[in-house]
Order: C-alpha cells, then structure tokens, then sequence
C-alpha cells in the first residue's frame, strides 16, 4: 500500500509540474516524477506480480522496474543541477554517459541471470551473482545521485534567494535520507554473500519503506517550493504593474497635454507592461522638464516610487 502511496505523491509533483511544461517546452522534474511513479506502482507487490505474469513471468517486470527508478532519478538530478549550476555544454554523449553505462550493464547483468520466476520481493532474487550484481547497479546508481544532489544543494544554498533556499534545502535533505535507505539495501544485497552482515542491526522493511516515503516528500515538495513561490512572484509582479499603469496614463496624459501634443508617442499595446510603464515615466520626467513643474508632491513621489521599484525589479 506504502508504494501505490508513493506512486500518487509522485503522479500529483508530475501534475503539478504540467504549468512548468507548457511555459517551457520541456521539464526535467515532470520526467523525474513520471519515470518514479512507475516505478513506485512496479515496487507493490501484488502489482509487481500480476504485470510480470502478463510479461512471462522471469522477472521482466524488474528491469522495466529498475530502469524506471535509474532514468527518474537521473531526470532528477539534472533538475537539481540545472537550477543551481551553469549549464553543461559538454556533448549529450559525454552527459549522458553515467545513464548510458548504467542501463547497459544492468541489462547484461539481468540476461546474464537467465531466466527466472516472478520474484516479489527484493531478497528473492539475489541467489545467482549476476542478479545480485544487477540490484546493485540501481543502488549504485541511487547513491551516486543521492550523494551527488546533497552536496551540490548544502554548497550553493547559502547564495541561494529565499524560495531556493527552503527549496534545495528540503532536496538535500531529502538525499541523505535516501543514502540512508542505499545503506539498507546494500547491507540486504551483501548479507547473501557476506552472512556476517545478517547480524548487522538494520531498519525493518517498514521503516524503510517510510524512509522512501520521506525521501519522496522532501524532494518533491522541495523542487516545487521555488517554481511556487515564482509563479506567486510573477503573478504579484503583473497586478502591480498593472496597478501602476492605471495610476500614471492619466498624470501622462495631462502632462503632456499641457506640455503639447508633439511629445505624445506611439504606444504599442502589445508591448509587455513593464516596457510601456518605463516608457510612459520616461514621457511624463520629459514633458515635465519643459513644462517647468506641473507635478503635484504626490504625483512625484508616486512616479519615483515606481521608477525605483522598476529599477528593482531588473536586479537578478
């Protein structure tokens, strides 16, 4: 039940995430939560068993699991990256080569175990090395993230605006309770060859899964915090300029009415806000300097206040 619990915190992070889609064309934290949540409704294992018997049965179910799991968490990663480094301008061959090895040598690992019956359960499956070796490339591959993200997140948060800061701390967080449950899976991965490892105190499967549950949350919620918090931003951006449009058309317009009907300008509708206000303050300090002062204290107070808030508003 934990896991379908899992798969639906991650389907409402992708819903979420559909805004960011259609502004940008494309968005690596939707892909993250996706390719998760497929693999999250693969880890139920009443699910786990009744798609790999539609599939024949020998364990199919868990590459398409695993290799679910290993292309969400590399989406993930890039959208960590993305929003707190500089862009990566190496080849796409040269980037994507930790994805690329890791797919390759799971699928070798996985043809190389032969067949074998649906197993549901993680332990079941490592008796024969080459499967033990393919489980281990997706833990590989999680700490590498997890590991990878965390550092890169408590490096740059201390430069980091407010929302970025809740956000990317969250994520960091996040990662490190994940590197708490790699630490698990690997002790279960190696107690098989390795029995003194059985004896090792280790979290129940429960508390693990609650672990996977937290991980989720943090990430999620973290990589939505700054998207949030800059739509509010843009959205309280546009009713003020909106709002300071409405209060200077008319000292505008009575301005340059009474400096003369030379310095009016074509106004283009369709420019964004931010563009004719600029404009229209620019007019309104000209008309204002021929005139020799026709502003009222208020009126001058208002436009400064805007001016500096535009000026503002152009800071990174």
């Amino acid at each position: 039940m934990i896991q379908l619990m899992m798969a639906a915190a991650l389907l409402v992070l992708a819903v979420a995430r559909i805004p960011a889609i259609a502004r940008n064309g494309r968005d690596p934290v939707f892909l993250a939560a996706l390719f998760a949540g497929v693999a999250s409704v693969l880890m139920s294992p009443a699910v786990y068993a009744t798609v790999d018997h539609l599939v024949g049965g020998m364990n199919l179910a868990k590459l398409a699991l695993n290799s679910s799991m290993i292309v969400g968490l590399w989406y993930l990663r890039r959208a960590v990256l993305e929003a707190i480094l500089p862009a990566d301008t190496r080849h796409l061959l040269i980037r994507t080569l930790p994805l690329t090895v890791t797919l390759a040598l799971q699928l070798v690992f996985f043809i190389l175990t032969g067949p074998t019956t649906t197993t549901d359960s993680w332990g079941l499956y490592h008796e024969r090395l080459p499967a033990a070796l393919f489980s281990t490339m997706l833990i590989l591959f999680v700490g590498w993230v997890c590991a990878g993200v965390a550092l890169s997140c408590f490096r740059y948060i201390p430069r980091m605006r407010r929302s970025f800061k809740v956000g990317f701390t969250m994520v960091g967080l996040g990662c490190v309770v994940g590197i708490l449950v790699v630490v698990r899976f690997t002790i279960g991965l190696l107690s098989a060859p390795v029995p003194a490892l059985v004896a090792v105190p280790v979290p129940s499967h429960e508390v693990i899964s609650l672990l996977e549950m937290i991980t989720i949350i943090l990430v999620g919620a973290g990589l939505t915090v700054p998207a949030v918090a800059g739509r509010t931003r843009r959205k309280r951006q546009a009713r003020w300029e909106s709002d300071t449009l409405a209060g200077v058309e008319p000292i505008r317009e009575r301005i340059l009415r009474n400096a003369g009907p030379e310095r009016f300008l074509e106004t283009d509708p369709s420019a964004p806000a931010r563009e004719r206000l600029h404009r229209m303050i620019v007019e309104v300090w000209d008309a204002e300097l021929a005139a020799g002062g026709t502003l009222t204290p208020a009126e001058r107070s208002f436009l400064l206040d805007a001016e500096k808030q535009l000026d503002l508003n152009r800071l990174p």
